[in-house]
């Protein structure tokens, strides 16, 4: 019993992890900065939950450093389950808007990749390392 209970403890992600995919199980960032924006960087993040369902409906909110009220966004999602390859690119309606970061706030439908799954989301042009692992639950 011992045993399974620091296996469990072992594998479980801390509480600021950059998030990924490790031995089947996704783990979405948890890492978070002082406004509560999940984030590895401090360039691009998710306000609210990095856990979302696969309903074609669903959206969260990502902040953007680089955005602004004039400025557009495309975001990049890449799945990490290793069985899967190639990745998800699609424009983001509307300019930045408040958010914890300012007006640099984006609302992001998840249609382009409703399928339940771990994923990276990173904004166009910018390096991986700035990416959200988000886990897509099914409906």
């Amino acid at each position: 019993m011992l045993v399974a209970a620091l296996l469990v403890v072992a594998c479980a992600p801390k509480p600021d992890d950059e998030g990924g995919y490790v031995g089947g199980i996704c783990h979405p960032t948890t890492r978070r900065d002082a406004q509560a924006v999940a984030t590895t960087t401090g360039q691009f993040g998710v306000a609210g939950s990095t856990s979302l369902t696969a309903d074609v409906d669903e959206t969260m909110v990502v902040v953007w450093r680089g955005g602004g009220p004039a400025t557009s966004l495309a975001v990049i999602a890449y799945p990490l389950h290793p069985s899967r390859t190639g990745w998800v690119r699609w424009s983001v309606g509307g300019y930045g808007s408040t958010s914890p970061w300012g007006e640099v706030g984006y609302r992001v439908g998840l249609k382009p990749i409703s399928s339940p799954g771990c994923w990276r989301i990173v904004p166009e042009g910018a390096p991986i390392e700035d990416g959200v692992v988000i886990a897509v639950r099914p409906v």
